[in-house]
């Protein structure tokens, strides 16, 4: 009989498996807003419903788009909540007493990497910037062609903070509260700086909403709307701004343009046309002088300059 029941339990224990099931190691995709898809190709097409959950497969992609919100559930029970216009592709997961798992990421994201009972992780975010490696953190990811961006919230435990190696080399550590900006010029330089989280500094991944603990972090949640209202209510006052000091600029070269520069001609005004005045009888007697001879007055011995017509003159001598 003892025989027989340890017989039977080497077979149960046999068809206990020693790894997780293929099911296990599955993470799911769920639409929470606007518009999902899913695939097996970079921009991949295949819909999913508002609110429809879906299971990724190998090395599947998926994308959001405008106004779109995503969420990716790993076997750990670990979340990525994916923004607008984003993409990731989980390239690899492994979950034995370490879960380790490596993603390619493009646009914004937020990571909250958990620790089950008695497991660890080792997450892997791969952007064109740099790589950040992930313990057990909640944070966020803004991966673009020009740059990187990471806010890290809180961390489980302190001793394994997130890591980022750029692409130069360069490696730094983030603590809980602190955010990573790293901008890539020509040539492949990259130049990077570590501040603490900010209002400004969370602004960016506001449509994903506020941390925990965003209170003791001095930031609030802001919808993408307001923040986009905000900025272009700063942009106009900032032009309003410029526009009045151009005006003042203006005043001030007239105002002293008698010492700095010849001032423009005034134009002269245009006046109506003077009516020309109706002539006034002169009071002064003008004498006129005709083709006559002029009347002899008396005791007058000087001759006429005309004489009579018919008159002939007198020739000398005679």
């Amino acid at each position: 009989m003892k025989a027989l029941c340890a017989s039977l339990l080497t077979v149960l224990l046999a068809a206990v498996p020693l790894t997780a099931s293929p099911a296990d190691n599955t993470e799911t995709l769920q639409n929470m807003k606007g518009a999902v898809t899913y695939g097996a190709q970079p921009r991949p097409t295949t819909r999913l419903a508002v609110k429809a959950t879906t299971t990724l497969g190998g090395s599947d992609y998926a994308a959001t788009g405008a106004n779109s919100l995503a969420t990716i559930t790993l076997p750990d029970s670990s979340q990525i909540e994916m923004a607008s216009n984003s993409q990731v592709q989980m390239t690899s997961f492994t979950q034995t007493n370490i879960a380790h798992a490596r993603f390619v990421v493009v646009g914004k994201m937020r990571f909250t990497v958990n620790h089950p009972a008695g497991a660890q992780a080792d997450y892997h975010f791969q952007t064109t910037t740099g790589e950040i490696a992930v313990r057990g953190t909640v944070g966020d990811i803004f991966a673009s062609p020009n740059g990187l961006q990471v806010n890290v919230y809180a961390v489980s435990n302190a001793a394994l903070p997130v890591q980022v190696t750029l692409v130069n080399g360069q490696v730094f550590t983030l603590a809980a509260g602190q955010s990573l900006v790293a901008s890539a010029a020509a040539a492949g330089a990259v130049t990077a700086s570590v501040t603490s989280v900010s209002q400004s500094m969370f602004t960016p991944f506001s449509e994903l909403g506020a941390p925990a603990n965003a209170g003791s972090l001095g930031i609030t949640a802001t919808t993408a709307t307001t923040a986009t209202t905000a900025a272009a209510t700063s942009t106009a006052i900032t032009t309003a701004a410029a526009g009045a000091v151009g005006a003042a600029a203006a005043v001030t070269t007239i105002s002293n343009s008698s010492t700095k520069a010849t001032p423009a001609p005034t134009p002269t005004p245009t006046l109506p046309p003077t009516p020309t005045p109706s002539p006034m009888p002169s009071t002064t007697s003008v004498p006129i002088t005709v083709n006559k001879a002029a009347p002899s007055r008396p005791g007058n011995s000087v001759p006429s300059m005309f004489p009579r017509p018919g008159a002939r003159p007198t020739p000398p001598g005679i």
